[in-house]
């Protein structure tokens, strides 16, 4: 009994490490990245304002929003880890944090993407994508996953990222720390 009691016990504290872990990587502000670079992301001039670089920043949080989607959304979705709630608990606490994730790091790429002239034609397909995945956590906790949401959220990713590189702004996926 000790040892399934410590066993809970580590599981719990393994969920609240994650989450905030998870709530760190996905609440930083607009202006500096979670990877760490703040170099990267402002400089000054010599005048009195600082100048973001706003493609870098639209490239990151693109980038993380689209692989925190692939990684803990669409792969266990195809796999069928959606589909049994009550053994796959954590694959469900999972992937209601990361849609939530992903919608916030949509709303920081949109407003680079508003910032940019260049990246302004990315503003129509982000919001698309949000629309659809704005309740995308909702649906996964309660188990009333349309798959075709998911789908088509997953075409539109292809789209955006080959309309990205074809104008000369590859966007990689990257994978934040597990939830």
């Amino acid at each position: 009994m000790t040892q399934r009691f410590s066993v809970t016990r580590f599981v719990a504290l393994l969920c609240v490490l994650g989450a905030f872990s998870f709530a760190v990587v996905g609440c930083g502000s607009s202006s500096s990245s979670s990877n760490g670079t703040a170099a990267a992301s402002a400089t000054t001039t010599t005048g009195s304002s600082s100048i973001s670089h706003t493609k870098a920043k639209f490239v990151l949080h693109a980038g993380l929003a689209f692989g925190a989607f692939h990684r803990w959304i669409y792969k266990p979705l195809k796999a069928g880890d959606f589909a049994h709630p009550l053994s796959h608990k954590f694959t469900i606490v999972k992937g209601a944090l990361a849609a939530g994730f992903v919608v916030h790091e949509l709303k920081l790429a949109l407003t680079d993407a508003q910032a940019d002239r260049t990246l302004s034609k990315f503003t129509a397909p982000i919001t698309a994508l949000q629309n659809k995945l704005s309740g995308a956590g909702s649906a996964i906790r309660s188990g009333n996953i349309d798959a075709s949401q998911f789908d088509s959220a997953n075409s539109l990713i292809s789209s955006v990222r080959s309309q990205a590189a074809a104008s000369g702004e590859p966007i990689a996926e990257q994978t934040p720390a597990a939830p």
